[in-house]
């Protein structure tokens, strides 16, 4: 069996990918787990990651130089992405936009690059025709297809890419793990995994800053059961959430449980006490550049912009209160990002929240920071 290597084009086609950074981000910063600044994926190899929007199709062209081996890439997508007319149906713009994205459907470019990259179309229950296949009583035998599809063209030289999810995460934070790592592995026994995670904020900046925290290579023995491989699959992918400005600005304003006022001064503090705590008790949590320098009061100021443009607080001068729907939780969690953003940024953080509550508890019972809070 021969490895499917990269070749000139294919490292093209990802690259040209990246060149749509400047559309959607302000800037990509990476973190490695050793001094190496590669991702680890001897074939065959299964590398997860965690699912946050449409956006991580970018994301994944400033991965894919740091694979190592580089090798062509299966990368299973949802099957509309590989329909004709996609862009226009999925983003429903107007004006100028519309018409390129017209165009772009028209060359039909989308699909043909997808598929060359590796793009493997796959079922979304309740989504694509599944609701039809379920009737037919055709689903189940239709995803043994595309799983059997999948292991088939790992087998003949390519590694695998996934979400292990499925689907996008709604609330900042993982959805349910589903069982894709436990079922490719039994059918594999040889595959390795690897991982790496995608936290975006979307508040320090105008536009949202992508962090990427790569991972170690892991394995799992056969006579683990699908739910322990699941649980270990969130274990991974969650604890490499990285800690920013926005998610622990947002933290540290819903601590206060209710409307609050508060100086600048002291979130501030608040902030720094926060990262140096952090990086003394808790070295294996991975903080932003911005906070490791401690030269972040500009993002500080969007944070506080944005979040009085969505209504959660006012901002006044040196003064921050924040408003009882701050710490509102709506009914429903689909789109938590548009309903409360600093809910959203703040549950990035979910998998630190054992650290991140023993720090504020030390904080709090022994600094006199909170003298002027209200």
């Amino acid at each position: 069996m021969k490895l499917q290597k990269k070749t000139l084009l294919y490292d093209f086609l990802i690259k040209l990918v990246s060149f749509t950074k400047g559309l959607i981000f302000h800037s990509v910063e990476e973190n490695f787990t050793d001094s190496s600044e590669s991702l680890e994926t001897p074939y065959p190899s299964a590398l997860l990651c965690n699912h946050v929007s449409e956006a991580d199709i970018v994301s994944l062209s400033f991965v894919y130089p740091r694979l190592k081996p580089k090798i062509k890439m299966i990368i299973p997508a949802r099957e509309d992405i590989l329909k004709p007319g996609f862009l226009q149906k999925e983003f429903r713009t107007k004006g100028i936009l519309k018409w390129i994205f017209k165009f772009v459907d028209a060359t039909k470019i989308i699909p043909i690059l997808l598929s060359y990259i590796g793009a493997s179309p796959i079922k979304r229950p309740f989504r694509d025709n599944a609701r039809e296949l379920i009737k037919k009583g055709e689903l189940r035998e239709m995803v043994d297809s595309e799983w059997t599809e999948l292991v088939a063209r790992i087998k003949r030289g390519r590694n695998l890419f996934m979400f292990p999810e499925g689907t996008y995460n709604h609330d900042g934070f993982l959805n349910q793990i589903k069982r894709g790592a436990y079922y490719i592995k039994s059918k594999i026994d040889t595959l390795h995994f690897n991982s790496f995670t995608l936290t975006y904020d979307h508040l320090s900046y105008k536009k949202t800053k992508l962090y990427i925290k790569y991972g170690k290579p892991f394995q799992f023995s056969s006579d683990l059961t699908a739910d322990q491989v699941v649980r270990l699959v969130g274990d991974k992918l969650g604890k490499n959430y990285t800690v920013t400005v926005g998610n622990l600005t947002s933290f540290v304003l819903l601590k206060f449980g209710k409307e609050t006022e508060i100086k600048y001064s002291q979130i501030l503090e608040l902030v720094l006490k926060f990262k140096r705590q952090m990086e003394s008790s808790f070295p294996e949590i991975t903080i932003a550049s911005e906070l490791r320098k401690e030269n972040f009061q500009t993002q500080l100021e969007s944070i506080f912009f944005n979040l009085k443009q969505f209504k959660l607080i006012d901002w006044e001068e040196k003064t921050i209160r924040t408003k009882e729907i701050l710490y509102h939780l709506p009914k429903s969690l689909h789109n938590l990002k548009k309903s409360n953003i600093a809910m959203y940024h703040r549950n990035q953080l979910t998998a630190h929240f054992p650290n991140l509550e023993e720090i504020w508890n030390g904080i709090f019972n022994n600094q006199g920071v909170t003298n002027e809070i209200t």
